[in-house]
């Protein structure tokens, strides 16, 4: 049936046909109306040459079984499945679909050839979520491929990534089966449908996917590669079998022994199964077919995507799709597939050779890394998810500089929370260095008498309080790396300072001991020309943070800090280099900036006191200072006095000068404190902030999954509101989450 012979029609009393969108293996999908909604959908009609192949037509209701079975926000949504009658006469099986508009990334890679990297990462991160959404289901999709990936705008200036054609995706063989068995009935009354394969093809069985015999022939949806028995030449073997020109990208076409197309629209599509020798027997179509689709219908997906294992013909998991996905982001952030050529060259490239190195400029040599692990051969070696490989390609993207951007985002969008919960937690320390700095300045101005017991106190204070801020610290860390947790889990959801609050009192000694003996280590470290300080520091940033998420406890977890330290080693270094310098140079600059202000100010007053009391010229002082001066060497008399200070030897006016010196310095001080807190405090909060980023980046880089946490982070905020209970409630019944998840 031509494509626009359908074209007019209605379909099943439902589903207005408008005109054709494009041709696939199985059929045409056209843009079609919901006359009871008027709601554009598009409909996938299988061709009807299909219809009289059981198997065929079983793999489009598996087609439609595993699309319906998935519901998730970058799947294109399957609403309707059935058969109908057309005008014609004929009947055909047809799949509605929501319609999107949009092109695929087939069509952008056309053009763009290359894309950035954060565009990358962005469009792989939705369809890793769709992917990792099916492979909980049991589905593994097996012809990922840029045409199989639809950006519809988001009206956002975005795109919202769908992932297309599950038509070929394998469920379990037990659902499917029994599913099969529920649906049909053998009108044959021989129990299977039996498919004779004279010329040994390449088929699986049992989930598996078994060679049986020297001619060999892979069945895909887009083309058949059909290989000779032994011949040099798989080419001229393929159009021996009935093959005609392999399109590595083209739709599917069945052939019978003449090597004529079923369909002739379809001819320059590319072959599926090649005929040969006896014919093959098959039943009504509403007989069992999964043997026969199994034994037969092997689907191996696109060839320039294949995994080495497809290409083998062996037994898939999800691993073969996490390679389609790196083969993906090869080509979009290289222009280029890791293996080019006629299919013969491409299928030997995936199974034995390796990739070139990735020609692609910004991309960091982390990410590079991983995408070539993603591309090993063995599926053991990959990433043992989707949602791990996404996590490491982000990780892996993102340097110090996105970092600090994304640190300072969260930290501009929460400041009050943020910067209250600092300063409860520095309330204590704060509180006793200013009465430290009151009880100075008493001495400065003799208001408090100098005794023993008073500057005991006053030394043990800067002890304390130095103690003190490490506590203030550890737990800070833990907190914010909490509320940071539940930022990126829940976004929407407001933070709850009491649920961190609650959480830290129950690794309360953890965080303090440990955080306070490594801090003591990186200080011993700082003594010794700072680099050492800052490399401890880097090695054991991560302890807070491990405590706080993962109850880590003692040596393991300096080991948990180490590990997670190597994984973004550069830019852990980094950041504690740059949290050491403004920490260090700053209060310096300020101090110094605070000293100058307040000796200039000291100079004024002095000048303007001078003026007053009717002071002589320049001139007429140098002339007196010089005769002071004679006088002075003649006398070799030394004031002994005796004050508060004890014994001072000196005249008058050193007394004076030490007693403007020390009042000054405490001015000084005061002055500095009152501006260098809040400072603090703020930089505190941030570097907080950055560490506990920095603990997420890491567990990405590492292919740890954060759903992890996300149990751990919803019961911690309960008690939830009603309709929040009512929610998660309905959704686990539904099975979308699990009783331990949460939503946002």
């Amino acid at each position: 049936m031509a494509s626009q012979a359908l074209v007019g029609q209605v379909l099943d009393g439902k589903y207005s046909i408008e005109k054709p969108l494009g041709k696939g293996g199985m059929g045409t999908v056209y843009l079609a109306t919901h006359i009871g909604t008027g709601r554009p959908v598009a409909v996938k009609v299988i061709a009807p040459d299909f219809m009289e192949r059981a198997e065929f037509v079983e793999r489009f209701r598996r087609e439609a079984q595993a699309a319906g079975r998935l519901r998730h926000p970058n799947v294109v949504d399957v609403t309707d499945f059935g058969f109908s009658r057309t005008t014609d006469g004929p009947e055909v099986a047809y799949l509605v679909m929501e319609y999107l508009d949009g092109c695929t990334l087939g069509e952008i890679l056309d053009e763009e050839k290359q894309l950035p990297v954060a565009w990358t990462i962005d469009i792989i991160e939705q369809v890793c979520s769709a992917v990792e959404e099916a492979h909980r289901q049991g589905i593994i999709h097996r012809d990922l491929k840029p045409d199989n990936i639809w950006l519809e705008p988001n009206q956002r200036g975005g795109y919202t990534v769908k992932v297309l054609d599950f038509g070929i995706a394998k469920l379990e063989e037990t659902q499917l089966a029994n599913a099969a068995r529920a649906r049909y009935t053998d009108r044959s009354g021989r129990g299977e449908t039996r498919v004779d394969a004279p010329q040994n093809t390449l088929a699986e069985s049992d989930s598996a996917t078994v060679v049986d015999g020297g001619s060999r022939t892979l069945v895909s949806e887009n083309e058949t590669l059909a290989l000779g028995n032994g011949s040099s030449d798989p080419e001229i073997e393929a159009e021996k079998a009935g093959s005609r020109e392999v399109n590595l990208e083209g739709g599917t076409a069945i052939m019978d022994r003449s090597g004529v197309p079923s369909d002739p629209s379809i001819e320059d599509r590319g072959t599926v199964i090649a005929g040969g020798g006896e014919s093959t027997e098959r039943s009504d179509r509403t007989t069992p077919s999964t043997a026969a689709l199994t034994r037969m219908g092997a689907v191996l997906g696109t060839p320039l995507y294949m995994s080495p294992e497809q290409c083998r013909g062996e037994k898939l998991t999800p691993g073969s799709d996490i390679y389609s996905l790196a083969v993906i982001v090869y080509q979009m952030l290289s222009g280029r597939l890791p293996f080019e050529g006629d299919y013969v060259e491409v299928m030997e490239g995936h199974k034995h050779g390796q990739p070139p190195p990735l020609d692609a400029k910004k991309v960091k040599r982390k990410l590079r890394e991983t995408l070539m692990t993603s591309l090993a051969k063995a599926p053991e070696d990959r990433p043992e998810s989707a949602e791990i490989f996404a996590n490491k390609l982000r990780a892996n993207s993102e340097g110090l500089g996105k970092l600090l951007t994304r640190a300072l985002s969260i930290f501009g969008e929460r400041l009050p929370k943020i910067m209250l919960l600092t300063v409860i937690s520095f309330s204590i320390p704060i509180v006793l260095n200013f009465a430290r700095v009151l009880v100075n300045i008493g001495f400065a101005t003799d208001y408090l008498e100098e005794s023993s017991v008073l500057m005991f106190i006053s030394g043990s204070l800067s002890l304390v309080i130095f103690f003190l801020q490490i506590i203030a610290v550890a737990m800070l860390i833990g907190m914010l790396t909490w509320l940071v947790g539940q930022i990126l889990a829940y976004p929407l959801r407001p933070l709850s300072l009491r649920a961190a609050f609650r959480e830290v009192r129950q690794h309360v000694r953890s965080l303090v001991g440990l955080v306070t003996l490594s801090s003591m280590i990186a200080a011993v470290g700082y003594m010794f020309l700072i680099i050492p300080g800052i490399l401890i520091a880097s090695r054991y940033m991560l302890i807070a943070p491990s405590i706080m998420m993962e109850g880590v406890r003692g040596r393991a977890a300096f080991r948990r800090s180490v590990e997670l330290y190597k994984r973004a080693r550069v830019t852990v270094i980094a950041t504690a280099s740059l949290i050491f310098l403004i920490s260090a140079i700053l209060p310096i600059f300020l101090g110094l900036s605070i000293g100058s202000i307040v000796g200039n100010i000291e100079k004024s007053i002095q000048i303007a006191k001078m003026r007053e009391e009717g002071v002589p010229s320049a001139a007429e002082r140098k002339k007196m200072e010089e005769v002071a001066g004679e006088k002075k060497e003649e006398s070799s008399d030394l004031n002994v006095n005796w004050g508060s200070r004890g014994f001072q030897i000196g005249g008058t006016d050193d007394m004076e000068k030490d007693e403007n010196f020390r009042l000054r310095a405490s001015i000084i001080e005061a002055t500095f404190e009152l501006i260098w807190t809040p400072i603090h405090l703020v930089i505190i909060a941030f570097s907080s902030m950055v560490s506990a980023l920095i603990y997420f980046k890491t567990r990405q880089a590492g292919g740890e999954s954060m759903q992890e946490l996300l149990g751990k982070l919803n019961s911690a905020n309960s008690p939830q509101s009603k309709w929040q209970e009512r929610v998660n409630r309905r959704l686990i019944q539904s099975g979308r989450i699990s009783s331990g998840s949460g939503t946002s």
